[in-house]
């Protein structure tokens, strides 16, 4: 019966809408190629899938070099206080160096410095390298629209360039698109789900900066120098009088610096736990925005979109 008989395609309609989806492909494949071209030449201001994850990036590597900072500030504090000896003489002399003690927690910090060190170099690469990185992208999407929508036309090319554009409007759109969008997402997720961790960590290592910073400025002033010529009415025995106060000063002023460097290193040796507790969960929170959520989100856009473009036959 004529119910059983399949639909026909009226192929004075189909032709048409096979000439649009031709056309439309072809200028989105221009208008790809070409912002790709000017991104590629340094005019990416205005497209935010380029600048949005610079800015993000950028925010990364600026808060990564303030840890840096503090976290050098606590390292050469240690490191200061380890060199402090105390001496000691009844029928020998003898030196000791009781702040060695701290020697670990400044090993350990030193290299969580380097690894938050690696982290802004990382960001600050990404914020250089996404923009070009979204740019070729653009163009590769660009060049497989083009080749898709205007080159075959003889089924021996035909199958030998459908195949290809496709990975390449793949390829083209991970890159271009999922890549910049994937990061930025990961970011804002990670920075709002750890926010609390990470402020209560950045205040702990700056509590302890602080500290840091004390031990490396406490300075005694050095007195200024007289000649015997201003002191004409004192004489020389005044002048040496003045030079050997001067001298007994001094030394006062050394075992008075020498007590504050203790005092500001016993923070350090109390504050330990706190030091190493706080620095490995800002490595492990910049790890998690930087790596594992963005790898995470980015795995499983490409299923997304390798399961979207795969033939109906093969899903």
């Amino acid at each position: 019966g004529k119910g059983s008989e399949p639909a026909m395609t009226d192929p004075s309609r189909e032709l048409p809408r096979k000439r649009t989806r031709t056309a439309l492909g072809v200028v989105a494949g221009l208008l790809f190629l070409l912002t790709g071209a000017f991104g590629l030449s340094g005019r990416s201001d205005w497209n935010p899938l380029a600048t949005v994850p610079e800015q993000t990036a950028e925010t990364i590597a600026a808060s990564a070099v303030t840890v840096y900072v503090s976290l050098r500030a606590i390292n050469a504090a240690l490191s200061t206080a380890q060199e402090i000896e105390v001496g000691a003489s009844v029928v020998g002399q003898a030196s000791l160096q009781p702040l060695k003690v701290l020697e670990p927690v400044d090993d350990t910090v030193e290299r969580v410095a380097d690894a938050v060190f690696l982290v802004a170099a990382g960001a600050a690469l990404a914020a250089v390298g996404l923009a070009p990185v979204v740019s070729i992208g653009f163009v590769v999407l660009g060049a497989a629209l083009l080749g898709r929508f205007s080159l075959g036309r003889s089924p021996v090319f035909d199958r030998i360039m459908t195949p290809l554009c496709t990975k390449g409007i793949a390829l083209g759109i991970a890159v271009g698109f999922a890549i910049p969008s994937v990061f930025v997402l990961a970011v804002w997720v990670g920075e709002q789900a750890t926010a609390a961790q990470m402020t209560a960590a950045m205040a702990e290592l700056d509590a302890v900066a602080q500290e840091a910073n004390f031990l490396i400025g406490a300075e005694v002033d050095e007195a200024e120098a007289v000649s015997p010529a201003e002191e004409g009415d004192a004489g020389v025995l005044g002048w040496l009088s003045s030079r050997i106060s001067e001298a007994g000063d001094s030394v006062s002023g050394v075992f008075e610096q020498s007590g504050r460097y203790l005092d500001a290193a016993q923070v350090f040796v109390e504050e330990a736990d706190t030091i190493l507790r706080s620095s490995l969960t800002i490595i492990g929170i910049f790890t998690l925005r930087m790596l594992v959520l963005p790898v995470f989100l980015l795995w499983g856009a490409l299923s997304l979109l390798r399961t979207v473009l795969r033939p109906a036959g093969e899903r």
